[in-house]
Order: structure tokens, then C-alpha cells, then sequence
């Protein structure tokens, strides 16, 4: 079995930027020969390796829902992977880079997120005066957030795999 090389990785987050399914997830590493399913999905989500999903609306009336995954969470299941063949525990991976990736990059989105709605609320002040104070308060904070999210993924980079002791 082999492991997703760097371009393959990088062709598929250009390509899924917007969110993947589950069902695409699947089958990417299926495709690699790789033992890997929809439950196990699930369990790397529920033991906090992954990132939930998002519901989005599907078009078309009475359609529902379906959820869809950053795109990251193919690299991140890439490097469990490869950290479960060096020998690792789920519990290992968990408290080591492999693991708290997916946590940040869970922050790094519900960040963004909340700048977002702030601009969106933003805009809708009625005193242009207030309005732009907000504005360049929002921008001030958004860099400095954006700054630190980087400096806790660089501390991230750096962890390893912890082997816990039986």
C-alpha cells in the first residue's frame, strides 16, 4: 500500500477546495489500496482526529443535505496513516502532530468563519463613522489572529508521536 504523494495531495485540495464527501474520501484511498472506510471515518472524527463535517443544502426541492469534509482531512488521514504503519496507537496519534493538526485547522476555519460574519455585520452599521472604526478594529484583530493561528501551527509542526507507556 502506498501512501498519497505530495502532488497528489496538492491536485486534490485544488480540486475539492470547497468540501469533499465522504463517499469521495472513501474511495480516494481505496483507490491507493489502502483499507479504509466509511466507519473509519467516522471513528477518526469521533476520537477528535478529524474534523466534522458541514451540512450543506443539495438544489432542488425536498433534496435535503449532505455533508462535506475541508479537503484537508485527506491529508490529515494520509498522515494517520502513515503514523498507525510506523506503530502508533489511535491515542498516540491523537496526542501528537497527526492529531492536533485537525484541531487547528478546525480553529483556522471557525476563525475565518467568525471574521466573516463580523464583516457581514459590519457592513450593515448604519453610522458610516462607527462602520469604518469596526472595519479597521476587525482587520487589526483578523491579522492578529491570523499571525498566532500560524505561530500554534508551527509549535504543531513540531510535536512528533508521543509513545504513551502501557
Amino acid at each position: 500500500m502506498s501512501r498519497l504523494t505530495a502532488a497528489e495531495l496538492k491536485r486534490f485540495e485544488a480540486r475539492y477546495g470547497g468540501g469533499i464527501s465522504s463517499t469521495m474520501i472513501v474511495e480516494i484511498f481505496q483507490n491507493k489500496g489502502e483499507r479504509f472506510s466509511a466507519p473509519s471515518l467516522r471513528k477518526y472524527v469521533q476520537l477528535g482526529l478529524l474534523p466534522k463535517s458541514r451540512r450543506v443544502g443539495i438544489r432542488g426541492r425536498h433534496r435535503g443535505s449532505s455533508g462535506l469534509y475541508p479537503v484537508a482531512v485527506v491529508r490529515l488521514i494520509n498522515n494517520i496513516k502513515s503514523a498507525l504503519d510506523d506503530g502508533a496507537t489511535l491515542d498516540e496519534i491523537r496526542l501528537g502532530q497527526a492529531g492536533v493538526a485537525g484541531e487547528v485547522q478546525a480553529l483556522a476555519r471557525s476563525a475565518g468563519q467568525v471574521v466573516e460574519r463580523l464583516k457581514e455585520a459590519i457592513r450593515h452599521q448604519e453610522n458610516k463613522k462607527k462602520r469604518d472604526a469596526l472595519k479597521r478594529d476587525l482587520d487589526n484583530r483578523a491579522k492578529v489572529l491570523t499571525r498566532e493561528i500560524r505561530a500554534v501551527e508551527r509549535l504543531v509542526s513540531r510535536l512528533g508521536t508521543p509513545r504513551l507507556q502501557p
